[in-house]
């Protein structure tokens, strides 16, 4: 079986906002392979040296943002050193394209300069937005050959009670301010189209400043709780919505797993025209704008629950499983190691 160092390997603690992705993906990748690295990685850049003889294939998910690790610049220093010996025994790079940039990071050289390097140095990138592959050829045409699009992996449905539509509009998940919140809720309470609208805003913020500002505005028809709550508690809390509302920024976000755990609850989602959004805009149940105004106009036209067993989500499910993306991954690893045999 094909060896693999999966990166990030992480051991999360009770008090951690969960990202199930990494898990998931990893047990996923077990399923044909084997993942080198048991342990959490605690040393950051310095841990891949330690595999390499024993491993045929590094896979790296959000590589690009060791600069803003404990001690950035020197990782991205090892981590060239790393690259070239890595060259030199003739190993692979999987690389994961999860965004156009790092969220909440401003345009600095060193995270330009680890995408450039990554793009020069992968051999095979992924990518879980069709966009992804378009900025690949806008930026990095003389590598856009090695990227792969595959659509992110989606759970299983997750049942809940029908219940009577106590929202409007339900945002969950981490607060961060490149997704906008604030932005439409000022919106929002400037126009008069959506009387008092009912809005649920639930999942940690750790910004202090955003939070104030999301505090302060809040009106009395809208809600924000602080706090994490589990897969299933979320999906009760959508089927008391009309819908699930994403309005990230178009800088940085290409796919979204908080897309993909909304597919699974029975309501309507709305999200921006670009990324996974966009691509998966044909499902009767996502709905995309390009203006807070076009936001509205859906909410007013769209008024019934998109069954759950809509012939074309269930096809959807059951083409886009956990382990179906790992026998895609299968395909691709057998592929790298076969082109450098």
């Amino acid at each position: 079986m094909i060896k693999i160092y999966f990166y990030p390997k992480i051991i999360l603690k009770p008090s951690d906002v969960k990202n199930s992705y990494i898990t998931d993906f990893e047990e996923a990748i077990g399923l044909h392979h084997i993942v080198i690295n048991k342990e959490a990685n605690t040393k950051g850049v310095l841990d891949f040296f330690s595999y390499i003889a024993k491993t045929d294939i590094y896979l790296f998910n959000w590589i690009e943002d060791i600069p803003r690790r404990k001690k950035g610049k020197l990782q991205v220093f090892f981590f060239m050193l790393f690259l070239t010996l890595l060259k030199m025994q003739n190993k692979k790079i999987i690389w994961v394209l999860h965004n156009k940039y790092s969220h909440n990071l401003s345009r600095n050289r060193w995270t330009d300069f680890m995408f450039k390097t990554m793009f020069k140095n992968a051999d095979l990138i992924l990518t879980h937005s069709k966009e992804g592959v378009e900025l690949g050829k806008q930026k990095y045409s003389k590598y856009a050959h090695k990227i792969k699009y595959e659509i992110h992996p989606v759970k299983s449905i997750i049942a809940s009670k029908n219940a009577s539509k106590k929202y409007d509009f339900l945002f969950w998940g981490s607060i961060h301010p490149y997704k906008d919140i604030v932005k439409f809720l000022e919106f929002i309470k400037t126009h008069d189209s959506i009387k008092d609208p009912k809005i649920l805003i639930i999942g940690r913020c750790f910004d202090e400043r955003y939070k104030q500002l999301l505090y302060e505005s809040l009106s009395a028809n809208m809600i924000f709780e602080d706090k994490f709550y589990e897969m299933k508690e979320i999906a009760e809390f959508a089927a008391q919505s009309k819908f699930i509302l994403f309005t990230y920024g178009a800088d940085s976000v290409l796919s979204s797993g908080a897309l993909m755990d909304s597919l699974r609850m029975n309501t309507q989602i709305i999200g921006p025209n670009h990324g996974a959004f966009k691509d998966l805009s044909y499902l009767p149940s996502v709905h995309v704008f390009d203006t807070y105004e076009e936001i509205i106009r859906i909410y007013q036209n769209s008024t019934t629950d998109i069954p759950i067993n809509d012939q074309e989500l269930v096809q959807f499910f059951e083409e886009n499983s956990w382990s179906k993306f790992a026998k895609k991954i299968e395909k691709h690893t057998a592929e790298l190691l076969l082109k450098s045999s």
